[in-house]
């Protein structure tokens, strides 16, 4: 296989070659977050599939710290390869990967010591308390495992083999099945055996992936790493964007898991995981996006192709558009095949999932001008531009319609705090995707 060349290839030819393995990939990301919904929901229930999404949260957490160390060494990391500085560039790959291990390690062991308290504080009450324990459990004492992924496929992208992120996906999907149907199937571990199945299969797809940082196929190459507390900063700082983005859509699904386990109970709560694993289909296919996004307008940064940079964004946000109206089209006249797999021939369950989604399936029309705006802006080094993205589009505005459209609109207005959340920060995402690229260009 070829590395992708990210400044000889035309920046069409550039943008697909980075983004298409990372689209698949992720989408099989997806598809085994939904699996694992399958299984649960097949065996033990609507609240198996309650207690996962009151441990997303937390889970959401993990995943935005690895992201945003990731995303932050990413940048530099592609940013030094544009300026043709390798030595420097697989210094700060190197140094990235300590500090992830450092954090994610020790992050996870310490809160795996206050389990019992952070299961209450996420409102799982008698009957999820079992079922939320033991899956954060695991998740917590084998975080890097679980997390690793999204270190070895932010690199191999920006080290010029995004195909590989195919394979990681593929190794991800496969052992999640295996394991899936053994444990929680075959075993009955319920969610148990869902998050011992989930860190198998996440830690051995890094494990393969790893090794391609000690082979001449990828630009990058381990070395004896060479940070320093400004660099720490830098990386923590310009991928804080990326975490928090996630961070606020978890507390934003934190505050709906509580509306609805006091308004509704734990039927609301299943019904919105099954809203949120389609919408993870959507979102995670526009990540994919945005994944190929930064490295290559970063790597222009570096090589001041500012021409190019405009042009990555304008494909990007046609892409994204295709897939949200793919998606919504889709979610729109068949909605009741995925519903149906996670009901369990549960009638009620089956005629809220459906009310939520006719909804909230509105917001495919325009979230993606969000998730590249937050991409774009981290890219550009303007981090504090990608936080207010990150933070006005799932926190602020969907948790203020979460608490406002209610009064008028009862229970649809909670559902509606979701599109409308999405298309009130457009007008923000807009108008700092071009002031930041008119400034970089005076």
């Amino acid at each position: 296989m070829n590395k992708t060349s990210l400044g000889n290839l035309s920046t069409k030819k550039a943008f697909f070659k980075l983004a298409l393995p990372s689209v698949i990939g992720m989408l099989i990301v997806s598809m085994q977050m939904m699996i694992d919904g399958f299984f649960i929901a097949n065996s033990v229930g609507a609240s198996g599939l309650a207690a996962i999404n009151l441990s997303m949260p937390l889970v959401n957490l993990f995943m935005s710290i690895s992201m945003m160390i990731c995303a932050g060494g990413a940048v530099y990391t592609s940013i030094e390869l544009g300026k043709n500085n390798q030595k420097k560039a697989n210094e700060i790959f190197s140094f990235t990967l300590i500090i992830y291990l450092i954090i994610i390690g020790s992050l996870g062991i310490f809160m795996a010591f206050f389990i019992d308290k952070i299961v209450l504080l996420l409102g799982a009450d008698n009957s999820l308390i079992p079922h939320v324990k033991y899956y954060l459990l695991i998740l917590l004492i084998f975080n890097i495992p679980f997390n690793s992924p999204i270190f070895t496929e932010t690199f191999v992208r920006v080290g010029g083999i995004p195909n590989f992120v195919f394979i990681s996906s593929l190794i991800c999907i496969t052992g999640n099945i295996i394991g899936d149907y053994l444990l929680v199937y075959k075993m009955g571990l319920g969610t148990l055996g869902a998050a011992i199945a989930t860190v198998s299969a996440d830690g051995l797809a890094a494990f393969v992936l790893f090794f391609r940082f000690f082979k001449n196929r990828c630009s990058l190459s381990l070395v004896k790493p060479k940070g320093s507390i400004e660099l720490l900063g830098k990386i923590l700082y310009n991928g804080s964007s990326e975490m928090l983005t996630v961070v606020s859509s978890a507390i934003a699904t934190y505050i709906f898991n509580l509306i609805l386990m006091r308004n509704i109970g734990s039927l609301g709560v299943s019904a919105l995981t099954i809203v949120f694993y389609v919408n993870s289909i959507l979102n995670i296919c526009l990540y994919g996006l945005a994944q190929a996004l930064q490295p290559l307008v970063s790597f222009n940064l570096g090589a001041k192709r500012f021409n190019r940079i405009m042009e990555a964004l304008k494909i990007s946000l046609i892409s994204g558009a295709s897939l949200g109206i793919l998606f919504f089209m889709t979610m729109l006249f068949k909605k009741e095949l995925i519903i149906n797999m996670f009901s369990k021939g549960d009638e009620t369950l089956e005629t809220l999932t459906n009310e939520v989604l006719r909804i909230v399936i509105f917001q495919y029309l325009f979230s993606f001008v969000n998730v590249m705006a937050s991409a774009f802006l981290t890219a550009l080094e303007k981090p504090f531009e990608s936080v207010v993205v990150s933070l006005f589009r799932s926190l602020v505005f969907t948790v203020s319609f979460l608490f406002i459209l209610p009064i008028f609109l009862g229970n649809t207005g909670l559902w509606l705090s979701l599109p409308a959340g999405e298309f009130s920060c457009i007008f923000i995402s807009i108008p700092l995707m071009y002031y930041s690229f008119k400034k970089l260009t005076r």
